[in-house]
């Protein structure tokens, strides 16, 4: 299922989005794609809902749950939510994710644990201190190291 490429974020793509805020308040350790990973979702033309389910950028599962596209690109945006910005891959798309891929550079470097995400303001854990801790949890970290 697919948005318009063009108008506000409204109808059926809204709701999407307005489910995917519903959802994270029921399920923990959920995370935004770092800026990498979107981008390279983008340059595949698809993207992943935050159940995981692979959908198109501007679309949203069979879940009713946005893209995380669809959801970073109405962070910043009063509600109701205006016009996404673009999909279209390259090296400067990367709306919505802010200085996350920077804090997490930092936070490694200082051998922190986390960061707080400048978007979200949720903490983060480190792709190290979740390599450190051994396991999986199977909760969608951001940075997980371990194969999916």
């Amino acid at each position: 299922m697919t948005a318009a490429a063009d108008g506000p974020l409204t109808g059926p793509a809204g709701r999407a989005v307005d489910a995917a805020h519903r959802w994270f308040e029921n399920h923990g350790g959920w995370a935004p794609p770092d800026e990498d990973t979107l981008t390279d979702w983008l340059a595949d033309g698809v993207c992943r809902s935050p159940d995981g389910c692979l959908v198109e950028p501007r679309g949203w599962c069979t879940h009713g749950l946005a893209s995380w596209w669809l959801i970073l690109a109405t962070v910043d945006e009063p509600r109701p939510p205006g016009r996404p910005p673009d999909p279209t891959p390259g090296p400067a798309r990367r709306d919505g994710l802010g200085g996350a891929a920077a804090a997490h550079r930092a936070a490694e470097d200082d051998g922190r644990d986390g960061y707080v995400d400048p978007t979200t303001g949720l903490f983060v854990m480190t792709a190290r201190y979740l390599r450190e801790r051994g396991s999986c949890c199977q909760q969608g970290c951001r940075h997980c190291p371990f194969p999916g």
